[in-house]
């Protein structure tokens, strides 16, 4: 006998009992599979698009951020990469990256000839915008106004004029990298240090090391002379200055002999290790390079200037926290 009541069926059949028996079973087993499911996906932490996607270690600290573009792109090593943030012009190695805007010009030097206007061959100069043959540390920190768009940096940086036969070429821009080229912990120029890098006599080709020239970002191409750049690509001329001082002068009488530069990225024993120094001097690109010439001389005289201008404590605080 089987009677029914809202819909819930009751009797003595055994057909009927065992089949009712076999849906308890099978709700239960569906019971469990639901409560194991929602378990799993407790447990399981969702995709982010922060940290490890598209965030702050995807995109932004080892992609296009401060470290993939500017800390972890190349100096020395990187600079044969691709792109100046990327892989070309500080694409590997930790670096701080400057751009700046021309400069004046002036027949000045104040490393070189301080005090004699009018003495020297012209320079292009860039940074600091009071830069005159009387230019001191303490003036560049007295008149700050700057080329370079670095809150902390007010320092002077400047090179022989580029000539075509007769005619100046200006530069269009400057790119400066402070790069951590060597294995060991770099510490800020100190305030007052002035460098020269390059050779303003030279006649012959310089070390690629030191001084080179290359098109667009391909640093990896680098020659010795400039080169007919095709398309939209800047001739660029790249000077590296020495990395390693000798922890006491911070000038000398040939403004080289108190640094040098690392060798397999170290610096000679009893030397401090300093940020290098790398001037990307952009020039319109010359379909005849032929006739080039620097202000100084020979093409092959292309050299580079620099007088610590900077707020030190900005620097080095820079210098810690992005060059470790």
């Amino acid at each position: 006998m089987v009677y029914c009541m809202y819909r819930l069926c009751y009797g003595t059949h055994r057909s009927y009992i065992m089949n009712r028996k076999s849906l308890v079973i099978a709700i239960i087993a569906a019971l469990i599979l639901v409560v194991g499911i929602g378990a799993v996906a407790a447990a399981t932490p969702p995709t982010r698009g922060g940290q490890n996607g598209g965030g702050q270690t995807g995109t932004t600290q080892n992609g296009g951020g401060q470290t993939g573009a500017t800390q972890n792109a190349n100096a020395r090593g990187g600079q044969n990469g691709g792109g100046q943030n990327g892989g070309g012009q500080n694409g590997g190695v930790q670096a701080i990256r400057i751009q700046c805007d021309v400069g004046h010009v002036d027949n000045v030097d104040p490393i070189v000839m301080p005090g004699m206007a009018g003495m020297s061959h012209y320079h292009q100069f860039f940074g600091n915008r009071s830069t005159d043959e009387n230019t001191t540390t303490a003036s560049l920190l007295a008149n700050r106004p700057s080329t370079c768009r670095n809150r902390a940096d007010f320092s002077a940086y400047w090179a022989p004029q580029l000539w075509q036969g007769s005619t100046a070429i200006a530069p269009t821009s400057i790119t400066i990298l402070y790069a951590k080229t060597v294995t060991s912990a770099v510490v800020a120029h100190p305030a007052g240090m002035a460098l020269i890098a390059g050779n303003a006599k030279a006649t012959t080709a310089q070390d690629l090391s030191i001084v080179s020239w290359y098109c667009g970002n391909n640093v990896q191409n680098a020659t010795a002379t400039p080169q007919a750049c095709t398309g939209n690509q800047d001739l660029v001329g790249l000077i590296r200055f020495p990395e390693c001082w000798n922890g006491k002068d911070l000038d000398s009488t040939d403004h080289k002999s108190h640094v040098t530069y690392a060798v397999n990225g170290v610096c000679a024993t009893g030397t401090v290790a300093l940020p290098q120094i790398q001037m990307h001097i952009h020039y319109p690109a010359q379909t005849d390079v032929s006739t080039l010439a620097m202000s100084s001389g020979s093409i092959f005289s292309l050299h580079a200037d620099f007088m610590n201008g900077w707020n030190q404590r900005g620097f080095e605080r820079q210098v810690a926290q992005r060059l470790r």
